[in-house]
Parts: C-alpha cells; structure tokens; sequence
C-alpha cells in the first residue's frame, strides 16, 4: 500500500500584498526593501526516499542538496533516514536551505543550520523534562491482561506492561497465573519535551498484588530488589514468554486435537500470534536447533543442575541459534509459529530434570541473592519513600 505523505508550508516574511514579480532577496520594490520569503515545510520521509531526493522535491538546488547529504554523513549515517519519521526545514524562495531538523528518535535530533561560511550539522539530544508519576491498575476481568489493564496510561500498554512483567518474571507466571482484582501500582518518570509526553522512563519501584500476595521491586543502580533488598532476578524465568495465556497444560492425558488420539502432553502450550518473541528462561547450551518431526521448528537447550528446556512449533529459530552456543536468559531463541502439529500458532514448552519430564509449573527457582551489605543502608534510605507513596 502506498504510504501517505503531507505536508505543511508555511511562507515567511512576504508583505501584506504579493506582487506578481518577487525581486531577489533584499532587492529594491517601489522604494522599499522586499525581504525574502521564506517557506517552512513539515513532513515525513518516503518509503525508500533518500535524504537528496526528498529535498530536490521540496524545491532544494540539487548542488546544495548532495552538499547537505556529504555534510551530515560524518555525523549520522544518510543510509539511515527512516520512513515515516519527522523532518522540519526553512528555506528561502530560490531554494537555498536555512535550516533542517530531523527526528531520529525520542531522544536525538540532527539539525542543519546555515552560517555565514557554510552549513554546520550535528546531531543534539532532546532536553525531556521527568515527571514521576504513580501509576494504577486493575484486573478487571478473566480474559483481561496487563497490556490491556496498563492501555489507559500508555498506548496498548506495551512499555509499562512488558516492565512490570520483566520486573516479575521470576515469581509470577503471566500467562497463567494473574487473577481478576489483581493490582499493579508503579512509581515511573514520565518524559515530557516542550509540554509533550515523550516516553515513560524506567520504573522506578513496583507493586503487584496477585492472588492476595504482594510483590514490591525497587529499582537500585539498574537492578531491582524487594523490600527485604534480595535480588528480584533468579537463574530461572516462570514463562518462555512475557504474558499471553495457557491455552493447554500439562497432563498425562489429553485429546490430541489433530490425531484424536488420547495420549500425554508433558509440556504446556502457549497460544500467542504468529512472531511473538520467545526467551530462554535460563542460561545454557543448545543441544537442538532445527527440524524435528510433529515438534517442526525446535530449540531444545540444556542448563545447569540437569534442567533441560525444549521450545517448538517455532515460526523461526533466530539467527545464531544453533548447536553448542551459549544463550544468556531471556535471550531470544525463536518466535511463536504454526510448524509441525499444531493446529494455531503456539509455543510447546517442555522442561526435564535430570532427564525425566517435569511440569515447569512446579519448578520452583534457588534462594533470591541478597543486595551487597555494604550497600543495604543506601537501598533503604532509598526505597523507603519509594514504599510511602504505595501506602498512600
């Protein structure tokens, strides 16, 4: 489909009344100094448009156009001019550029500026003003989820859902184990530019309260402890992924929905769209990463202690998955797919201790790590008027 592109201009400078014959910049008109117009254009990139194509639209002289293109490439890659994203440039009527801003993203801007000698570009980091704000949610309902319960805060609830989740991923199980009337409150800075809500920030502290037990982290030079100050982090992740839902669980019999055949299904079945990402739930070594029968696409990964994890009906293993190398947890290892037996795009995530088949429901992660002693008191005298706004 082809993208849609608008623009806005705006002329500057033009007297009240606009002859038909514009003289040059600075030139004599009925006895007075006409000074120049000058166009303000706003816009987006083109699909597959390069930086010298969308000026020569816009009206820029080509030469001046490829001069721009070889200033700014030492500091910000011309090949990286995104679709879709934000530009600004002023110019005059004959098409000399005054300036040029571009977004490269939340934080960054490149800006083109003309001096008396030249151009000068370089790219500037957007002052964003931080806001702390207590965020609050609920479960409302059986099939709601933390995307949904967080959507009123954020668009789709994506960023502050996958950083609670995160935060939580050691002792609750989101695809499994949230609960109607369940509660979230988070302590996290809102980034503002010019007024404007940019992006949430990192959380700062968080609370759920899931099936009547609470869970508070505190995030203490870039990593989260609970209120005692033991690490949140295990050597084991409750889920392969964020939170979706259980569509299967683990049972030693169960009706096949393909075969019809009544047999066992030692692993539990994940029901997530086509490309959802999956994470290793632990450190280890691949043992298989390839094609295997009714499984299709499969990641099988060995950990320490004799666990063993296996991943299947992935759409596709990621690149460098293969055998012998070393995942880190929460590495991505493939994404969600349909391959081999499956009647819908799923995860199968099986686990082994020792070599017999377990239910990773009942894996139950090692003892948390405490903070570093010597650094408790400074967790405390931090935390504990993190604590007093939850209690408000």
């Amino acid at each position: 489909m082809a993208a849609l592109i608008c623009f806005a201009v705006l002329r500057i400078g033009a007297p009240p009344s606009t002859p038909a014959f514009i003289p040059e910049s600075g030139a004599i008109y009925s006895g007075t100094v006409v000074p120049p117009r000058i166009e303000i254009v706003e816009g987006a990139f083109k699909p597959n448009a390069t930086l010298v194509a969308t000026l020569v639209d816009l009206e820029v002289p080509r030469e001046i156009a490829h001069d721009i293109a070889r200033l700014i490439q030492p500091v910000f890659d011309v090949r990286s001019f995104h679709s879709g994203n934000y530009f600004k440039l002023e110019k005059d009527t004959d098409g000399s550029l005054r300036t040029f801003e571009y977004k490269i993203n939340d934080e960054k801007v490149l800006e083109v500026q003309r001096e008396e000698d030249g151009y000068a570009a370089k790219v500037s980091k957007v002052d964003l003003e931080s806001r702390d704000t207590v965020v609050t949610a609920t479960i409302t309902k059986q099939e709601n989820s933390l995307y949904a319960a967080l959507g009123e805060h954020d668009k789709n609830g994506v960023a502050l859902a996958e950083g609670v989740a995160s935060i939580f991923a050691w002792d609750v199980d989101f695809n499994s184990e949230l609960q109607v009337s369940d509660e979230i409150r988070i302590v996290v800075p809102g980034l503002y530019h010019e007024g404007q809500f940019v992006k949430w920030g990192p959380i700062q502290a968080a609370e759920l309260v899931n099936s009547g037990k609470t869970y508070r982290a505190y995030r203490f030079e870039d990593a989260y402890y609970d209120a005692k100050g033991n690490a949140v982090r295990r050597s084991l992740l409750v889920s392969p992924l964020p939170f979706l839902r259980l569509t299967s669980g683990f049972s030693f019999r169960r009706l096949h929905p393909i075969t019809g055949t009544t047999g066992a299904h030692l692993a539990l079945d994940y029901g997530a769209p086509t490309g959802t990402p999956v994470q290793a739930v632990a450190k280890g070594t691949v043992t298989f990463a390839g094609w295997e029968a009714g499984y299709g696409n499969l990641v099988r990964i060995k950990h320490s202690g004799g666990l063993s994890t296996g991943y299947a009906h992935l759409s596709r293993i990621a690149a460098g998955v293969r055998v012998g190398r070393t995942v880190d947890q929460g590495e991505l290892i493939g994404n969600v797919g349909q391959t081999g037996l499956a009647t819908g795009p799923h995860l199968h995530y099986m686990m082994a201790k020792n070599g017999k088949v377990i239910n990773p429901m009942t894996m139950k992660a090692e003892p948390p790590i405490p903070i570093d002693a010597k650094l408790l008191p400074k967790f405390e005298e931090y935390s504990t008027p993190l604590a007093a706004r939850f209690e408000k």
